[in-house]
This record gives structure tokens, sequence and C-alpha cells, in this order.
């Protein structure tokens, strides 16, 4: 009797992981892309980033699988994907989304209420134009445009003092909401994170045989609830800031030796050999 073959799964965040941090260049991952094209793996951008900047993203990246947006607020199955047909999902902009958080609308309508009220001093993306984003990420032009086409997250840079903060992370959790901290930003959304998301896609993609083997890479904060989850949780390492701390993982660690998509090829060279 023959054992069936686990398969692999990769789940990766993008910008400091695939992406490189100053430029957003993949070029370091190539060979590992190829590799993963080669043995026909299943492969999800699990990212902070918008519908908007993964649809033209993931083309670039050759990538025609199912993505998770906005740092696990939606999986989204883009227009041409078949998988997941049977999984009943909402119709958003020509793709079906199936959603785990509150829409972005919502959440700007309560945070703008509470600056107005409580005197908080930040700013959100739905005080930015495309050049004031430019200016603070050095997207370019039309990158900043399409990072600013929220569903289900505001974005937001904080102005205020710290006590100010530990209320304001306060009333955010009385309303169900959080503040997850990205590369540059704190994303304010509902209870969602990129673990929750990356588990129910496995379990859709793969609902009978052997399970897969999660292999889930990320740099920052916002991975973490996915880098404990997966079988192999990589950590990419950063220029800028620390390695996050995974605490209680379901598998195995790794912190990669070289920084970004350089970290991100080694890596997946070697796990997947």
């Amino acid at each position: 009797m023959t054992m069936a073959l686990t398969p692999d799964v990769i789940f990766t965040d993008l910008d400091g992981t695939l992406l490189d941090h100053n430029n957003y260049s993949f070029a370091a991952a190539l060979p590992a892309l190829a590799l993963i094209e080669e043995k026909s793996i299943i492969w999800v951008l699990n990212t902070s980033k918008t519908c908007a900047e993964l649809n033209p993203l993931s083309k670039k990246l050759g990538n025609r699988y199912p993505f998770i947006i906005e740092n696990g607020a939606a999986v989204v199955v883009p227009a041409g994907c078949d998988l997941l047909a049977n999984v009943e999902m909402e119709w958003v902009d020509g793709a079906r989304h199936k959603q785990f958080a509150p829409k972005r609308g919502d959440i700007v309508a309560l945070l703008h209420g509470w600056r107005e009220e409580k005197g908080y001093q930040f700013l959100g993306f739905s005080d930015f134009d495309a050049q004031n984003l430019q200016e603070i990420t050095g997207l370019d032009i039309a990158d900043a445009e399409l990072a600013l086409q929220r569903d289900y997250s505001e974005p937001i840079c904080w102005q205020d003092s710290d006590e100010q903060w530990q209320r304001f992370s306060e009333d955010l959790r009385e309303v169900g909401l959080q503040a997850l901290k990205g590369g540059r930003f704190y994303h304010i959304m509902g209870p969602a994170n990129k673990g929750v998301a990356m588990s129910w896609l496995v379990s859709c993609l793969f609902p009978t045989g052997p399970a897969p083997r999660v292999i889930a890479l990320g740099d920052s904060g916002n991975d973490v609830a996915m880098l404990a989850l997966a079988d192999v949780g990589v950590v990419v390492r950063s220029e800028h800031h620390e390695p996050p701390e995974i605490s209680g993982p379901n598998g195995d660690i790794i912190v990669t030796e070289k920084c970004g998509p350089a970290g991100w090829n080694e890596t997946l060279l070697e796990l997947l050999k």
C-alpha cells in the first residue's frame, strides 16, 4: 500500500517578506517562485494590502490563486479562478469574498466621530490623497491610489500621547475592533487576523485527503497569528525591526538568515527541496 504524499500549501506576507521593504522588488525570490510553479504548489498572498492592489500584483507575481486581504478581513477568489466554486461567498466588484470583518465605511464613521468628540489626534487613509500616501510610503502614485481603495480596514498614523492611545485602544475593544500594527500604520479593523482566514482557506482547499503541510512566511506583528498556526512558520528577517515573538506556535518556527525576499527565497528552496 502506498502512502499518500502530504501536499504543501504556502501563505506569504508581501511587504518586507516577498517584496523588498525599500523598493518592493521580488527579484531575489525568483528561484523559489520558479520551484513553486514547477511543483504546482498552491501559494496564497496573505497581506494587509487591498483587493484593488492585489489584482494587478498577483498577475505580476504570476499567482492565480485566491488571496487574503487587509490582514485577514476577507478571502478573495478573483475573477477567472475556479477554486472554491461550491463555497458560499459574496460577490464584490466581480470577485467572490468570504468576509471575516465589518466594512470600512462603518469603521471610518466611528473613528471620525471619536476624533470630533474625544479629541484623538490621528490621520487615517480617509484623510489622505494619493500624493500624501506616496510621500509617506514611497509607493508610486498609481499604487498609492490602489492602496486607498480599502474595503474592511482603516490604517492610521497615531499623533497623540501614549495615554490617549490607551484610551483609544479601550474604546476600540468596547466596540469589537482592534488596532493591528503593520510596518508603517496601525490598521483599525474587526477581530479578524491572517491566521483565521488562512485556516478557513486551508479547510476549503483541502476538504478531503491528507492534510497539507502549511508553510507561512511573514516579517512583522500582523503576521504572528498566521505564523503561529502554520506547520512551519518562517519569520523573515527585517533590516527595519526585530523579528516578532511567536508564542505557543502550532509547528516549527524558522528565522531566516537573510532579510526580505532573499531570506524568503533561501528558506523556501531549503524547505521544498
